[in-house]
This record gives C-alpha cells, sequence and structure tokens, in this order.
C-alpha cells in the first residue's frame, strides 16, 4: 500500500512529460487521453499493450503499471513470463533507469577510473554517514584495479540542510572532489564551503526517480540495480555475469 501511495503521489504532482508518448494502437491511445483526462499531472511515456491480452503496460515517468484495455482497472505489481522465466516488469524499469542515467554527466559526480577502457561502469548513490556506504569505498581501488569505473554521486539521506548534506555539498563544491570524497567516506569531517553549483538537489530527485530506498545503491549501465554492500570480489562476479549472452 505505501508504494501505491508513493507512486499516486508522484505521479499527480509531476509535470508532463516533454517526450512524445508511445502509443502501440488505438486502444492504448484512447487509454492515454483517458489518463490524461483524469490526471492532467501525469508524465505519461508510453501505453503498449502487453502479452496478456487485455492488459496494458502504463509507463509514467519512471513507474509501470498496468491497466484493462477499457481503462476501467489499474493496477500494479510484477507481471512475469511464467514459461520463460522472465520477470517483464523488472527488464522495463531496469530500461527505464538506464535511460535516467544517461542523463547523469560525469562531472556531476565523483569519478574513480582504471587506465584505459573500463571494463565496467557503475553508479553508486553514496550517504558519507552510511557504516556500509564507508565499507563498500574500501572496496573501490580493488575494483579500479579490475577495470572499474565507479562514478560516486552523493546522496545525503537525511537532506541538504542536515550536517552531512552541508558536507556533501562541500565536497562537490571542493578543488578536489575525490580528496574530500576519500576523507569523509573514512569518517573524518569535512567542512568546506558551499556554492551556488552543484547537483545535489537533482541528484536526491534523481535518486528518487530510480526507486533507491537506501544507501549504498549501485545501478549498472544497463540500469541493473546491485542493493547494498558486496565484496570487490562478489560485485565482480556479478557484473561479469550480467555480460554475458543470455
Amino acid at each position: 500500500m505505501k508504494r501505491v501511495v508513493a507512486i499516486s503521489s508522484l505521479v499527480l504532482s509531476m509535470s508532463l512529460a516533454s517526450m512524445p508518448v508511445v502509443l502501440a494502437d488505438a486502444a492504448g491511445d484512447a487509454l492515454a487521453q483517458k489518463l490524461k483526462a483524469a490526471m492532467p499531472g501525469l508524465p505519461l511515456t508510453s501505453v503498449t499493450p502487453t502479452p496478456v491480452a487485455g492488459i496494458y503496460e502504463v509507463v509514467a515517468g519512471s513507474d509501470v503499471i498496468y491497466m484493462s484495455a477499457d481503462g476501467k482497472y489499474m493496477f500494479q505489481g510484477v507481471l512475469v513470463d511464467f514459461e520463460a522465466r522472465k520477470n517483464l516488469t523488472e527488464a522495463r524499469r531496469t530500461g527505464i533507469r538506464a535511460d535516467l542515467l544517461k542523463q547523469l554527466k560525469d562531472e556531476d559526480t565523483i569519478v574513480y577510473a582504471p587506465m584505459g577502457t573500463p571494463k565496467h561502469t557503475i553508479t553508486i548513490f553514496t550517504d558519507p554517514s552510511c557504516p556500509y556506504c564507508r565499507k563498500l569505498h574500501a572496496e573501490v581501488p580493488e575494483l579500479v584495479k579490475n577495470g572499474v569505473k565507479v562514478r560516486y554521486v552523493l546522496y545525503p539521506r537525511a537532506g541538504l540542510d542536515s550536517p552531512i548534506g552541508k558536507s556533501s555539498i562541500g565536497i562537490m563544491c571542493a578543488k578536489d572532489r575525490k580528496a574530500e570524497m576519500d576523507k569523509s567516506l573514512a569518517g573524518q569531517t569535512v567542512n568546506l564551503p558551499a556554492c551556488d553549483t552543484h547537483p545535489l538537489a537533482k541528484q536526491l530527485e534523481l535518486g528518487g526517480q530510480l526507486g533507491l530506498e537506501g544507501t549504498p545503491y549501485i545501478v549498472t549501465e544497463s540500469g541493473m540495480v546491485i542493493s547494498g554492500y558486496r565484496p570487490a570480489a562478489e560485485l565482480l562476479k556479478v557484473l561479469d555475469e550480467a555480460k554475458k549472452p543470455s
């Protein structure tokens, strides 16, 4: 129920997406018009048929919901292709997350990169006050050594006005972000002046769009989520497995 309320609040509060809505057929178009009339602020992205007869997938912002073709019923949940053993809903969300991450520029993150072309690229949403975020940071040198490019996004869970929020702003405004990041994730207090050019407000919003519920939150280039702390060896194994042809 909590998830339903959160999504309803999100779609009602956001403005219409600027990109055109992807529609597969006349029934999808009718559903889109009905949704827009009922929820004018809905950031509708696409309305397309699912493999289940009479059921349509509706993508609104970063959320995936389902509706009956007549527009009478709407529901949330996971749609699974039982024969193929494939979670169709998560596959769709993975694609949405990948698209959202493409909007995140390297210069708005703190990058730890290997020499040459990276074997993998991951984006980590981290909170310097989070013990497991600090533990994960200790694994970053090993990840980089093995060809992983790490993009850090500071995500102070207590908000930008909290002490850790102000510290995070200072890190993003620092001349040497990596040095200050290392200090902060080593448990040292970082008090640096703020600036007006930091991207943290937008990045907190991005975390919400991605469905982030805790830190550390790791997302691959493909949009796959790896939640929580993982030792470098385990994380490398997950990344290698994910790149293998299915």
